[in-house]
């Protein structure tokens, strides 16, 4: 029997991607120099985090059984602005993560009713 669910994953870019260098400007300089910091190395891909790994398995079971049985959504409490890196690092690590959320600051857990979210993976 073939299977017929899909799972979705939510993770955020800090789960996602290694975001310690652009965290430490946030608290140590706060928002404004942030959001400078990611405009200027927008072209600068993020290097894989924690959930990096785990995410790019999930995505080749995709690929291996030519169907979407996983689905990768990605949260994040970005801009849509400073989330422009993170857009571009999932496209140059050539992941296939085609829905996102950049809530502006606001807490991320409050979106993941309206993704159908069934697994949530995050650094906090």
């Amino acid at each position: 029997m073939p299977l017929s669910f899909k799972l979705v994953v939510c993770i955020t870019s800090t789960a996602l991607f290694d975001c310690s260098a652009s965290h430490e400007i946030w608290l140590n300089e706060g928002l404004e120099a942030y959001q400078a910091y990611q405009c200027a190395n927008i072209k600068v891909p993020l290097e894989p985090g924690v959930g990096f790994p785990l995410v790019r398995s999930l995505l080749d079971l995709n690929k291996a059984t030519g169907k979407q049985l996983i689905d990768v959504v990605l949260v994040s409490r970005n801009d849509g602005e400073s989330g422009e890196r993170v857009r571009n690092s999932i496209t140059h690590h050539n992941l296939c993560i085609m829905r996102m959320s950049f809530t502006g600051g606001t807490d991320v857990t409050r979106y993941l009713p309206a993704w159908k979210c069934d697994l949530f993976l995050s650094t906090e």
